[in-house]
């Protein structure tokens, strides 16, 4: 098959599409809207400049879109998958390619259906699509909202590499003092670090030890140093301003419980790669987590935006750490099972041979 990707340059989730379809032999093609990191096959800047910003980027949109149906048009592959609607599964409508996938991701349904334009934006692309990816069951909620045909949306996260993050077993002697806490989410406003550092203020009053280990980077990341030393806990908390990929697996098992604030999500394969490798999570209670985490046996779950319920449920760590060390296995099994990436693109490239058969 001949598969056109197109999406933000800086999304770095279109790589695990990039990656295993490139690597299952197929004719991948990757258009992006704005600059882009090399992923080893055929790639298009359709961006305008050298540099994109959110703050200065999006008024290029529309200008890069048409630049894409002219791209799609010459490169006529026999599939187009749009990730992240808003901007990208818009282009694929302006594009009016068939057959057609986009993917919705989280923010760009949990932020577009409270605005009309873009809840009127979002159901033109879903109904030009000949298949709605959501990669989760909230997000399918939300479409179907939308007026989406149920038939035509496909759950179906795009998982992890269960292998490369492997498990690494922790006893529960371990889940004690002091405890090692880990944030692999970035610095942006979705993910709520604010609430994160609230909280570990109020454990340390309560003479809790830990160690709080920052993995990400972001926009918001000097606005969250300084909260950290004006609550005074720079002896424990780390930033490391951003980790590479081979970085990441050997962070996450020198550590044991994954903090994962955020005030709206889609998939957090964040989330899935803590579960994968052993970690305890304490994530937000939006319902994307729940279809994953149930509350006080695959994780603890907190009040989202609420520092003193997230305080709770790190302190319940300590005294509970047989409940971390029980699910640890059970997360990674279910990870394996539903949030494998060589399964799950199996399944995907199922899909985009009956679309291709269909059309």
């Amino acid at each position: 098959m001949r598969i056109c990707y197109i999406s933000l340059g800086a999304f770095t989730h279109v790589g695990s599409y990039i990656r295993y379809f490139k690597n299952a032999g197929h004719d991948v093609h990757f258009v992006s809207l704005s600059p882009a990191p090399d992923w080893g096959v055929p790639t298009y800047n359709l961006g305008l400049g050298k540099k994109y910003s959110r703050s200065e980027g999006k008024w290029k949109y529309p200008l890069s879109m048409l630049r894409a149906r002219r791209l799609v048009r010459r490169l006529k592959p026999d599939i187009l998958h749009t990730h992240y609607v808003t901007s990208c599964g818009l282009t694929g409508l302006i594009c009016n390619f068939h057959p057609h996938i986009t993917t919705a991701h989280g923010t760009d349904l949990a932020l577009g259906e409270k605005s009309f334009v873009r809840r009127t934006l979002i159901r033109a692309v879903f109904r030009h699509a000949d298949c709605v990816n959501t990669v989760s069951k909230d997000l399918r909620k939300k479409a179907i909202a939308l007026g989406t045909n149920p038939e035509k949306i496909l759950v179906l996260t795009p998982g992890i590499d269960t292998d490369r993050f492997a498990f690494s077993k922790r006893p529960a002697a371990t889940l004690q003092r002091p405890l090692r806490l880990v944030s692999t989410r970035r610095f942006e406003k979705a993910f709520d670090h604010g609430t994160t550092i609230k909280a570990l203020a109020i454990v340390r009053s309560k003479g809790f030890d830990y160690h709080m280990t920052f993995a990400a980077g972001g926009s918001l990341l000097e606005t969250v140093k300084s909260q950290v030393k004006a609550e005074g806990l720079d002896e424990w908390v780390t930033f490391l301003g951003g980790v590479d990929r081979e970085q990441i697996v050997d962070l996450l098992h020198n550590n044991d419980v994954f903090l994962s604030t955020p005030l709206w999500d889609g998939i957090s394969v964040a989330l899935l790669e803590a579960m994968s490798t052993g970690l305890f999570p304490i994530v937000s209670d939006l319902r994307v987590n729940l279809d994953w985490i149930r509350d006080g046996i695959d994780g603890f779950v907190h009040k989202a935006g609420d520092p003193e319920s997230l305080a709770e449920c790190i302190i319940k760590v300590y005294d509970n750490p047989e409940i971390a060390a029980k699910a640890a296995e059970r997360n990674r099994k279910i990870v394996v099972e539903s949030a494998n990436t060589i399964k799950n693109m199996k399944i995907l490239e199922g899909i985009y041979e009956d679309l291709i058969c269909k059309s």
